[in-house]
């Protein structure tokens, strides 16, 4: 599922990049997280490589697959992919990192499902390409991908994100809303997990048609979310709720053509 979700978005845009050359200081801090997860990973591939670890190896890659690709970053960013601008620079910053994962999963994934990753590869491989996956290098990843710092903010944001579905999922189970893109959220948090993700989009990481976050230094729990159902009206390309007309330049201009 996750190579085929890759290939369905990225289509005939895969190119094997240099990836000590591929600009990503303005990319959103999403998907910086990703690129550091991604160092994380190789690190980790490269070790237990070295050892023939192949059992942490693979248990590693389908964790990352399904925990951090398919159920966080994936689910997040389909409503770029979806309904952005072709040429938006978020969009475009989104393809890119889907061109990056694929690279590197075809070459973690070469030593153990070797004739999936060949018959993939086969598919997207440019002329001046390896003729095989497996005449290629290991992917070399960049040091300046490292950010622990961002790693650390992000587990504060996950654990937003996690209290949050927890209220929209409560939510679902009483029949108020049918997705999360129904609720609106207000979150309240402390002096320490605001200062860590108040510049977040917490709308779009929850997927929700509003979100609020406000700081409560007195609160007794580090995070209380609140979801309500939105009220307005739902935009017919994107499917949030807003009570006037969708903030998305994207949205408003295919609604004008009727599409």
């Amino acid at each position: 599922n996750t190579f085929r979700y890759l290939l369905g978005n990225i289509q005939d845009q895969y190119e094997n990049l240099d990836l000590e050359k591929v600009k990503f200081e303005n990319f959103d801090s999403l998907e910086k997280f990703m690129l550091h997860r991604i160092y994380t990973i190789n690190e980790n591939f490269k070790n237990n490589f070295k050892v023939y670890n192949f059992h942490n190896l693979y248990k590693e890659l389908l964790n990352f697959c399904t925990v951090e690709l398919s159920a966080f970053y994936f689910d997040i960013r389909k409503d770029t992919l979806y309904c952005d601008a072709l040429n938006s620079d978020k969009r475009k910053d989104c393809i890119t990192l889907l061109n990056i994962i694929l690279q590197c999963l075809l070459k973690w994934f070469a030593p153990i499902l070797s004739f999936t990753t060949e018959e993939i590869y086969q598919l997207v491989k440019k002329e001046k390409d390896s003729q095989s996956i497996h005449l290629q290098n290991f992917v070399s990843v960049p040091n300046s991908w490292n950010d622990e710092e961002l790693s650390t903010d992000w587990d504060y944001v996950k654990k937003i994100r996690d209290e949050a579905n927890i209220s929209i999922e409560n939510m679902r189970a009483e029949k108020s809303i049918g997705s999360s893109l129904e609720a609106t959220i207000e979150i309240k948090l402390n002096k320490e997990f605001y200062d860590k993700a108040k510049n977040i989009n917490f709308s779009e990481i929850c997927i929700t048609s509003s979100a609020s976050v406000i700081k409560d230094e007195n609160l007794k729990n580090s995070i209380d979310v609140v979801a309500k159902k939105a009220q307005g009206n739902k935009c017919p390309i994107c499917w949030k709720i807003f009570e006037t007309s969708c903030e998305r330049p994207n949205c408003g201009l295919l609604n004008t053509n009727g599409k």
